[in-house]
C-alpha cells in the first residue's frame, strides 16, 4: 500500500494549517498552527499578532520571528507534546477529521516536505515524520 501524503491533497485536513478552528487553553484559535504558534511564546502582544494574523502561514512566518528570542519565548518548550494536545483537541472538535483518520485505514500518513525534517519526511525522505507518526498514533487509539 502507498503511504498517504496529507500535504496537498484532501487529507490536508490533518494538516495544522487547515481551517478548523480551535477552542483551548480559553482562546480560539483560527488554526492549529496559530496555536501552536502562540503557544511558544510568553503572554504579549507579539502573541496576539501571532494568534490573530490573517492565515495559517501568518501565524507560521510571525512565530519565527520569535521562538528564539529568550526574552518571548517560552522556556523549554516541547513542540511534540503541544502539538499532540493540539491534534487532540482538533479531533475532539471536529468530526471530519475522525472520518478522515477512519479512511485513511491502515496506510502510513506522511507529511512530505523538503524543508522539513522533523515534522515530515525531509529533503531525502529520511525525516523523522513526527507529525504523520502523531496522527498514525492518535488513528489506533479512536480504534
Amino acid at each position: 500500500m502507498e503511504p498517504i501524503n496529507f500535504v496537498e491533497n484532501r487529507f490536508h485536513y490533518l494538516s495544522p494549517f487547515s481551517a478548523h478552528r480551535i477552542e483551548i487553553w480559553g482562546e480560539i484559535f483560527p488554526t492549529v498552527e496559530h496555536a501552536y504558534q502562540a503557544a511558544r511564546i510568553k503572554t504579549g502582544p507579539e502573541r496576539e499578532t501571532i494568534k490573530n494574523a490573517p492565515s495559517p502561514l501568518g501565524a507560521w512566518r510571525e512565530g519565527q520571528k520569535y521562538k528564539n528570542n529568550p526574552d518571548l519565548a517560552v522556556s523549554n518548550f516541547n513542540k511534540l507534546a503541544v502539538m499532540e494536545e493540539l491534534f487532540r483537541t482538533k479531533l475532539a472538535q471536529h468530526p471530519d477529521i475522525r472520518d478522515i483518520l477512519k479512511e485513511s485505514g491502515d496506510r502510513e500518513l506522511q507529511k512530505v516536505i523538503a524543508t522539513d525534517s522533523y515534522w515530515g519526511t525531509g529533503m531525502d525522505g529520511l525525516g523523522e515524520n513526527k507529525m504523520g507518526k502523531l496522527w498514525m498514533k492518535l488513528r489506533a487509539e479512536q480504534r
